[in-house]
């Protein structure tokens, strides 16, 4: 091993020990989805990694690639951050690390100011180890080839050694089958936003009972698209009991979803008005929105009662 190199083997180990042979799709899926993470560490560099691949070994399948990196001024310090991620790689589920100091952890939301601090060499391996815990494309990658090797039967853990130099101890990872699920994303991860009272300007309702379209209108300046689930509000729509003109607002409760797709890192948001408190054309004339109320008793429990508008 060069000094500017640094070498980690991937091995797939299974039930028969006389076995060195997988699924050839899942193998390759799972091989590049393994070179994507390493060299997802470019982002955070001013040139590239060089990766070779060996001749495969048995005992089990052992995958072995060689990082090279070009710039010898900064060896020590890009070494550190590829065996961080590939630690991270086979790391525990997907629990991202705290950073002690919240100034560190302002700076490392912005690649730029890694990338000048990797060329001053003034981040610590912690500070490294904060940038594998929080890094999503290593997150994306790692689901995607744990989705992969979970569907070869034959497997029962794996392991990777990364050698970084031959006088220091290698760094070795290993993951059972068992606990394979854990290092898999949802497709899908939502975040939902309640929010109390705010002031919607209404563009274009809907006025039609059972029509599926969104509605439209303003908040904060900003165009936005919207449902209503407040069903006394509608019905007194829907009912020509509310008119809408020209700088017709309502205030609500509003609820935000924002889901954003694993893979791709699309984010669509959806909002919903759960319940309209007032409205009115301006602020001097609100009109308050009556809602109906539940009563139980012992002789009427789970009657709903009606009170007039």
């Amino acid at each position: 091993m060069e000094n500017n190199n640094i070498t980690i083997q991937l091995r797939y180990c299974f039930d028969d020990k006389n076995l060195h042979s997988m699924n050839a799709e899942i193998f390759n899926e799972c091989e590049k989805q393994f070179i994507k993470a390493i060299k997802s560490i470019e982002k955070y560099l001013e040139y590239r990694l060089l990766i070779d691949i060996k001749p495969r070994e048995e005992g089990s399948l052992i995958d072995t690639f060689s990082v090279t990196i070009n710039n010898p001024v900064i060896v020590p310090t890009v070494m550190t951050l590829i065996a961080i991620f590939v630690t991270k790689f086979l790391d525990s589920k997907f629990s991202s690390a705290k950073h002690k100091i919240d100034e560190t952890n302002d700076k490392l939301k912005n690649i730029k100011n890694i990338k000048e601090d990797i060329k001053k060499g003034i981040l610590t391996e912690s500070d490294f180890d904060y940038i594998a815990s929080s890094d999503k494309d290593l997150r994306r990658q790692k689901s995607n080839f744990f989705k992969n090797v979970k569907k070869e039967e034959k497997i029962t853990h794996l392991e990777t050694k990364t050698i970084t130099n031959p006088s220091i101890q290698p760094i070795i990872m290993v993951v059972n089958k068992e606990n394979f699920s854990d290092f898999i994303l949802p497709e899908e991860m939502e975040i939902v936003e309640d929010i109390q009272q705010v002031k919607i300007y209404i563009v274009a309702p809907i006025l039609m009972r059972g029509r599926k379209d969104s509605w439209k209108g303003m908040l904060d300046n900003n165009n936005i698209d919207f449902r209503i689930t407040d069903g006394d509000f509608l019905e007194q729509v829907w009912s020509q009991l509310i008119k809408f003109r020209n700088g017709t607002f309502i205030n609500c409760d509003l609820k935000i979803v924002r889901t954003t797709n694993i893979e791709t890192g699309e984010i669509k948001i959806s909002r919903e008005v759960i319940k309209v408190t007032n409205y009115s054309d301006d602020d001097k004339q609100v009109k308050k929105i009556t809602h109906r109320k539940k009563f139980e008793n012992n002789e009427n429990k789970g009657v709903q009662l009606r009170l007039p508008l």
